[in-house]
């Protein structure tokens, strides 16, 4: 059984790269590769990639349902990792994203840039201890979306802005240090509180 240290881990890359387009994640034991999870094609197929492939939603579904299992009090062999194993988790950003220390991604959309972080507070806790660092950095230029999202399988909050600031521009470096800001803040608030988690957290965007 793996430690819930780990299991908060594999809780938000399972958010992330089901709800980040391209973000890829590769789940290993020192130098042992147990699976890539990666996307599918249209026909449901994984793209081109060597070795063990499990898709975003399969990844979702399977820590979720270990998630519960752990909430339970019951053992869930996770994706059939050894027991008393506690894997290493790294993600890789698609081709013009990036991956920054911490937690921080970004992805291509259409015409505009996505940043993502993710963290295991419930949503109205993350958001009440981030609201004063939002409201003295914004507005941030080139920033048309930024908000909050509760993913109520695995209970993790996405911290999300989608912008058309350039890469490397005055204007994505200002959100970068907003959202780095939150990081640090969310990821203290864990350490000393705990997570806080609830599956009832209202989507922002609606």
């Amino acid at each position: 059984m793996i430690s819930p240290q780990a299991l908060g881990a594999l809780r938000v890359a399972a958010t992330l790269t089901h709800g980040l387009p391209g973000l890829r994640a590769r789940v290993r034991l020192g130098d042992e590769v147990l699976f890539d999870v990666l996307a599918t094609d249209r026909d449901g197929h994984p793209v081109d990639l060597d070795g063990r492939v499990v898709s975003p939603c399969a990844f979702r579904r399977a820590v979720a349902h270990a998630h519960r299992c752990h909430g339970a009090g019951a053992v869930h062999p996770l994706l059939h990792l050894p027991a008393g194993a506690d894997p290493i988790i790294d993600l890789t950003a698609p081709p013009t994203g990036a991956v920054r220390p911490g937690g921080l991604y970004r992805v291509p959309l259409p015409d505009r840039w996505l940043w993502a972080l993710a963290v295991t507070l419930d949503a109205p806790t993350a958001h009440l201890a981030g609201a004063d660092l939002v409201d003295a950095a914004m507005p941030i230029a080139g920033v048309q979306t930024l908000g909050i999202r509760p993913d109520p399988a695995t209970e993790v909050s996405v911290a999300f802005a989608e912008t058309t600031a350039r890469p490397g521009s005055d204007e994505e470096a200002d959100l970068v240090e907003l959202l780095e800001s939150l990081l640090a803040r969310w990821t203290v608030h864990e350490l000393v509180e705990g997570p806080d988690v609830s599956s009832g957290a209202r989507d922002p965007r609606r």
